[in-house]
């Protein structure tokens, strides 16, 4: 059986323009400046079996793509790399064992190790998904990961039923946004910390939270000596508020709105934001460790799970591809569905265009994004737009 071409496309289709990383660090500069990547001409890939080749139209970042590029990521990739595990756009190519999408449907998924940042890119079938009518393509690129991650751990690991609390920390990031409205498509009760107040709190309340704490407000302060100050300089003999991370008002602020203490943890943070937020969860309950979007790996006081009975459960929804695939196809297919009838909601806050893929890079490394970040490689080299 012959592979099926888009015989609309003009030229070779040999070449496509890509974000390259050749040497593994820092994602936020150009190459020309110091950083890990650039903007190459690269092969276009081929398309196996029971693949599609897709024309991207938006390529979703995640905080793992950050760490890959920094070499700080579980997984090394062999370089040279093309950097982002989600995209969306229009099919072009279909594998000759393909049967369920054809050329020209619009689409989205993961791209399995990488490759999404690019004017092309290939896709495995079974985790490839038509676009739902209504849906931009940008919002779909940016869909896949953080939900499929968020539906698989409330689901599959917490069992999340209606009536229970969900305690979700980093809920203005891409994954913490996405837990918040799945555990309300559960049915639960959503208490949602992000730090800042503003476009996060009403970005927050948008997704369904039923309470919102800013966790600026959490965090322990301390005065010292400008000179002490990293970001100060000038006269030592002032003085300046600087703020630890620390969370140590959360267990109180959670208190306030739940008092019993909360059935979930859902936490993408790690540091102290996972040790205070152990302390939140009741007798029985379940702490989902999703990322260490801090840049601390937390240590685990045994003495707590054994005292209130907890189940501490890691979740790396990537290894599903390997281990349990039936398992991740089955999650991404119900979670699109929420995607499809409006239960879910992407909220994408910045758009870059491939030349300013680093800028990207840059927004999530230093949390400024309020939902998903995307790349769109037909912007060229002009920045597509910023909600923000």
């Amino acid at each position: 059986r012959r592979i099926r071409r888009d015989k609309g496309r003009t030229g070779s289709g040999t070449r496509m323009r890509a974000v390259l990383c050749r040497t593994l660090g820092d994602p936020t500069k150009p190459r020309s400046e110091g950083g890990a990547l650039a903007v190459e001409d690269v092969p276009s890939p081929t398309c196996p079996r029971d693949w599609v080749k897709v024309r991207v139209e938006a390529a979703s970042l995640n905080f793992a793509d950050v760490l890959m590029v920094q070499g700080s990521y579980q997984e090394k990739p062999r370089m040279p790399f093309i950097p982002g595990g989600e995209c969306a756009g229009v099919v072009t190519e279909c594998g000759a064992d393909v049967r369920g999408l054809k050329v020209g449907d619009r689409v989205a998924g993961v791209t399995m190790g990488g490759g999404a940042m690019a004017e092309e890119c290939v896709i495995p079938e079974r985790v490839c998904f038509p676009v739902p009518a209504g849906v931009s393509l940008a919002q779909a690129a940016a869909f896949p990961v953080a939900f499929g991650t968020a539906h698989l751990a409330l689901t599959q690991y917490a069992r999340v039923t209606p009536g229970q609390t969900v305690l979700v920390l980093g809920a203005a990031g891409g994954v913490g946004l996405a837990a918040v409205q799945v555990a309300k498509a559960l049915g639960a009760i959503v208490v949602a910390v992000a730090n800042g107040s503003g476009s996060k709190m009403r970005a927050l309340e948008d997704a369904g939270a039923d309470h919102r704490i800013d966790a600026s407000t959490l965090h322990s302060r301390a005065v010292v000596p400008a000179r002490e100050v990293e970001s100060g300089g000038g006269d030592g003999g002032l003085e300046n508020e600087i703020r630890e991370d620390d969370y140590a008002g959360l267990k109180a602020a959670v208190a306030k709105v739940s008092p019993r203490g909360v059935d979930v943890l859902f936490d993408p943070v790690g540091g102290a934001g996972f040790e205070r937020g152990l302390r939140c969860v009741k007798w029985g309950g379940v702490t989902l460790v999703i990322g260490f979007a801090s840049g601390v790996v937390p240590r685990l006081a045994m003495n707590v799970p054994l005292v209130k009975n907890l189940s501490v459960r890691g979740v790396y929804w990537g290894s599903h591809s390997i281990h349990a695939p039936a398992e991740l196809a089955e999650s991404l297919t119900e979670v699109y569905s929420m995607l499809a009838d409006g239960r879910c909601v992407v909220r994408v806050s910045h758009a870059f265009g491939l030349d300013d893929a680093h800028e990207g890079f840059r927004t999530i490394a230093e949390r400024r994004a309020v939902g998903k970040v995307v790349v769109t490689p037909a912007a060229g080299k002009k920045r597509a737009w910023s909600r923000l």
